[in-house]
């Protein structure tokens, strides 16, 4: 009696393999199926299943405010994410992802770029857009912040969420 319980047992362990086939029909469609219909069906091996792990997502530091930095209004230094906007999806099969912002720079200032709260240019640029090359799919965090010269942030735009998925293919 152990002895047929622990057969069952492991043949419930055993990983479940079920022949894929695949067969065209008399309109030339091609079908695939766990189960052919007719003979001629022929069985097909498919490629491993692709997975997807995400990589950590940090959030944006706060917004320091420095002990001997001189104290800004939203008038003297603001910025905003024009495009993408919160919750698009981008399909990019480079996985390029562009932004732009709108900053109101004073002399000497500039932007850092955010991707997931990792800065990501690593000087401040005057550029109002920026190119986010190779980001993987899924959900990422853009965002920009205004920085003296002495790399002070001095404003911090509103940070956009965006879903990156692969290109569709239509037919």
């Amino acid at each position: 009696m152990r002895l047929l319980l622990t057969l069952a047992l492991l043949l419930h362990l055993l990983p479940a393999r079920a022949d894929i086939y695949r067969w065209v029909d008399a309109k030339g469609v091609t079908h695939y199926g766990d189960k052919p219909p007719k003979d001629g069906a022929k069985p097909v091996e498919l490629p491993p299943l692709q997975t997807y792990t995400p990589s950590e997502t940090r959030l944006p530091a706060p917004l320091s405010s420095g002990g001997d930095s001189k104290a800004t209004t939203p008038a003297e230094s603001r910025v905003r994410i024009v495009s993408p906007a919160a919750d698009d999806t981008l399909r990019d099969a480079s996985g390029g992802v562009s932004m732009s912002v709108d900053a109101n720079l004073q002399p000497g200032q500039g932007l850092l770029y955010f991707l997931d709260g990792v800065q990501q240019n690593r000087t401040a640029t005057a550029s109002t857009a920026w190119l986010f090359e190779r980001v993987e799919r899924g959900e990422h965090q853009l965002g920009a912040a205004i920085v003296d010269e002495k790399g002070r942030e001095l404003a911090r735009a509103t940070p956009v969420t965006v879903h990156v998925k692969p290109p569709m293919v239509l037919r």
